[in-house]
């Protein structure tokens, strides 16, 4: 399911529960997922206090520790998809601010199906 940064009334919805799906099916554990997550609200609440040009570089590079994490084994190529799809489109605050939501949303539906 396509991935648009864009709010829509099924992106936190049912693309969202999509991708978590992906995921959970190819063995990823809540603990890796729920690491990015957390570097994406630390550089989230680091765009809100300095420049955001000064913060998408390391935004942008969240792709390098996604793949570094699948040449680990820790990482499923899917979740590596998602990011990559999702960082590729960030380029403002607000991108940055939708993509957050859109994480929060994978993550919830991710435990939910590991209940």
């Amino acid at each position: 399911m396509e991935i648009k940064l864009e709010i829509s009334k099924e992106l936190f919805n049912e693309v969202a529960k999509t991708w978590a799906k992906k995921i959970k099916y190819n063995k990823m554990t809540s603990t890796q997922l729920r690491n990015y997550y957390d570097k994406v609200l630390e550089l989230y609440e680091e765009a809100q206090i300095n420049d955001f040009d000064e913060v998408l570089p390391f935004v942008k590079m969240l792709n390098s520790k996604v793949s570094y994490g699948v040449g680990r084994g820790v990482v499923s190529r899917e979740f590596e998809k998602m990011m990559n799809i999702c960082i590729n489109q960030i380029e403002t605050k607000k991108d940055l601010e939708i993509f957050k939501y859109f994480f929060e949303a994978v993550l919830g539906f991710y435990k939910g199906e590991n209940r």
